[in-house]
């Protein structure tokens, strides 16, 4: 599980760096258009704000894995070695529950999206698409949460 894992957070770690090449190049041109051409190009907000959406779940995801979050250790710090990994393994296990219940909710809104026909504003396009971000957001969160937990019990993290 944890070697599928890896491959899956190398694809993670390759899709932010192009999603947030493709955010950047979209901004610099709607900067530049709004200089040289005195107008936005519109559909710029619509897809910056939701590539970032999709940037904000993967992204943490990554962190998860790690135990990267905040945290308030006060608790965790009066305990021994032993505890504290069985403590890590307990949040990551929640963690992991409440990235699962985003995830049936996320697939029953992205699900109604598509069975709508809705559509984004600017562009046109379907909205399940940017609000399947909800779904596989969840996805990888709960798998980090999991993965990371199974090596902070383990002693690997």
């Amino acid at each position: 599980m944890i070697k599928y894992y890896n491959q899956l957070e190398r694809v993670a770690k390759l899709i932010l760096i192009l999603s947030l090449a493709v955010m950047a190049i979209i901004n610099i041109a709607n900067v530049v258009s709004r200089y040289l051409l005195s107008t936005s190009l519109a559909y710029t907000e619509e897809l910056v704000t939701n590539l970032f959406v999709y940037n904000t779940f993967i992204g943490a995801s990554v962190a998860a894995r790690k135990g990267a979050h905040l945290g308030m250790p006060i608790i965790y710090d009066r305990l021994n070695e032993k505890n504290q990994r069985w403590m890590m393994f307990g949040v990551a296990l929640l963690s992991a529950a409440l990235f699962l219940v985003l995830l049936r909710f996320g697939f029953t809104m992205a699900r109604d999206q598509f069975n709508f026909g809705q559509r984004t504003p600017a562009l046109g396009l379907p909205a399940w698409i940017f609000g399947a971000a909800i779904p596989i957001g969840g996805l990888f969160m709960a798998a980090a949460f999991l993965v990371g937990g199974y090596e902070t019990l383990k002693g690997k993290r």
